[in-house]
């Protein structure tokens, strides 16, 4: 089981980028996260479904949720490896990322027991 997981909430920058968006996801950023980030071991991909209990008006900003598991015993390491290397060039950005409008929100969680 993993030590913790890394949720993000994230939306491209339009319809017409949506697609350039996904294979970045998923060809790009989830193999380079695994490969470059000690302590992400793997990395899903979800989008937010069309049945939902609650009104589309109060659907998120966000449509694409990642869940990422970390096996680390340094969490913190792991965190700061991640927010440098969203800037220092570790990780590949693309323009499809919407980092204006609905800027990705990122959280980690740990388990509970």
């Amino acid at each position: 089981m993993a030590k913790a997981v890394l949720v993000a909430h994230v939306h491209p920058t339009g319809p017409e980028h949506e697609a350039e968006f996904n294979r970045w996801y998923d060809e790009v950023h989830i193999p380079q996260v695994i490969e470059r980030i000690p302590g992400i071991v793997g990395g899903r991909r979800y989008k937010y479904a069309e049945a939902q209990l609650t009104p589309q008006e109060v659907a998120p900003p966000h449509r694409y949720l990642a869940l990422y598991e970390v096996d680390t015993d340094d969490l913190e390491a792991t965190v700061g490896l991640l927010g440098a290397g969203l800037t220092d060039g570790t990780l590949d950005l693309t323009e499809a990322l919407n980092v204006a409008e609905a800027p990705p929100v990122l959280h980690f969680y740990n388990p509970v027991a």
